[in-house]
């Protein structure tokens, strides 16, 4: 009944620790027959199970432990260390060394695993593992622990390269319990200073207490910066505020929380920014999840800097768009009333909801032409246009197309096309 997904962990486990192995299954299928055989199983008993069977199968393997073996007396000093003693203080002293192995990638413990079955160590350790890491309990003192575990890491870099981190313990009498938590505590400090390097256990400090949450003027620098759109202040902000820690550090959880009042505030500029596009809400999820779990301190820093350019640019767009759409808007509504004689900027500006200057200021940088110049461009256009299809006077054309004067009217489409409007009209 066991996994598939966990079936080669499982089978480590047997082969690891099991003296001898009997398998029961409720399928009396050739796989189920496979996997017995694999884990080298005395037996591989079928529900509904023979008691006769059920007597011989373990007459048997009662058998076979009684052979001495140098293999069976290697498994039995394996069993010397109850893995239970990590977690429940048993108050017996361990003078041993015990290593703790971490990845920065959950997923490279499977492979750790089979790279440590590999590895020539001066004593061949109990190896432990949990979800997160795998302990190596070694049940003989030997010189250099630490030189070892230096080894071990040049190596696992050489054949592997997914970043692992490992802690020391050089043995002080201390019980597996306490060992363990020590361990795990100093692991903890990867969080600041990455992976890739063998710490020991002995060199751990107490956390350092800070205010997690950032203080109002620190709130009210982060709005401005980020309305302002100054990427590079609020980098040197992150840079400054997160890389110059030294030891002794603040409990990686107050940091995860700072990060996450951090992000409260640019949540809030994407508020304010309208940024609610489906790419930009699953970033920030990506960057929540990132700041809750990546082991790093640095990855978070780096993912944060990534989005908030992000946002800065997603901005940038939306202003360009935003800029096009009304300018369009502006010019529609010339066109649909260039035959208005009173049409003015200030008009035209009011029915986008922009300023007169900032409108005349976008349209001259889009089109090299002001307001007035565009408003007379259309409607000599029109003005074309009805004298090519009607017999009205040119008075009357002056008129339609928005021009109180037909004088002024004639010479402003003579200059803008080089003839009067009936001599354009007879061409």
């Amino acid at each position: 009944m066991i996994p598939e997904d966990s079936w080669e962990m499982v089978k480590s486990f047997i082969h690891r620790y099991s003296g001898q192995v009997i398998a029961i299954t409720a399928e009396a299928t050739f796989e189920r027959a496979m996997q017995a055989m694999s884990i080298k199983a005395v037996d591989l008993w079928v529900k509904p199970l023979s008691p006769s069977n059920m007597k011989h199968a373990l007459q048997q393997a009662i058998g076979n432990l009684s052979a001495v073996s140098k293999k069976n007396t290697v498994t039995e000093l394996g069993h010397a260390v109850r893995y239970e003693a990590l977690f429940i203080d048993d108050h017996v002293s361990f003078p041993f060394p015990v290593y703790l192995l971490g990845a920065e990638q959950r997923k490279t413990l499977n492979d750790l695993r089979d790279f440590i079955d590999q590895f020539d160590f001066d004593y061949k350790p109990s190896v432990f593992s949990t979800h997160d890491n795998i302990v190596l309990v070694f049940q003989h003192d030997f010189p250099a622990p630490v030189k070892q575990a230096q080894r071990f890491l040049r190596e696992w870099e050489h054949s592997e390269g997914n970043p692992i981190a490992i802690v020391v313990h050089t043995g002080n009498g201390d019980s597996l319990h306490p060992i363990y938590m020590k361990l795990l505590r100093m692991m903890e400090t990867t969080f600041f200073i990455g992976y890739k390097q063998v710490l020991q256990a002995e060199d751990i400090q107490e956390w350092v207490d800070i205010d997690p949450f950032l203080t109002v003027e620190e709130q009210r620098n982060w709005v401005f910066m980020l309305d302002e759109g100054q990427g590079d202040k609020l980098k040197s902000w992150l840079y400054e505020e997160f890389f110059n820690m030294k030891s002794p550090y603040p409990e990686p959880g107050l940091l995860r929380t700072r990060l996450t009042s951090i992000l409260a505030q640019i949540r809030r500029f994407m508020f304010r920014k309208g940024l609610k596009t489906k790419d930009s809400e699953a970033y920030y999820k990506k960057v929540f999840e990132s700041i809750l779990y990546s082991p790093v301190l640095y990855r978070i820093v780096q993912e944060l800097i990534l989005f908030i350019n992000y946002l800065f640019q997603t901005v940038k767009e939306q202003d360009m768009f935003a800029k096009a759409d009304v300018i369009e808007a502006a010019i529609g509504y010339m066109e649909n009333h260039y035959n208005d004689a009173m049409l003015s900027l200030t008009e035209t500006a009011a029915q986008v909801q922009r300023s007169p200057s900032y409108l005349s200021h976008i349209l001259t940088k889009r089109y090299q032409q002001s307001f007035r110049e565009m408003l007379i461009y259309i409607r000599l256009q029109k003005a074309k246009e009805l004298l090519g299809a009607t017999d009205d006077s040119v008075q009357n054309i002056a008129a339609a197309v928005g021009f109180r004067n037909p004088n002024y009217f004639s010479r402003v489409f003579k200059s803008h096309t080089g003839l009067t409007p009936r001599e354009w009209r007879l061409q």
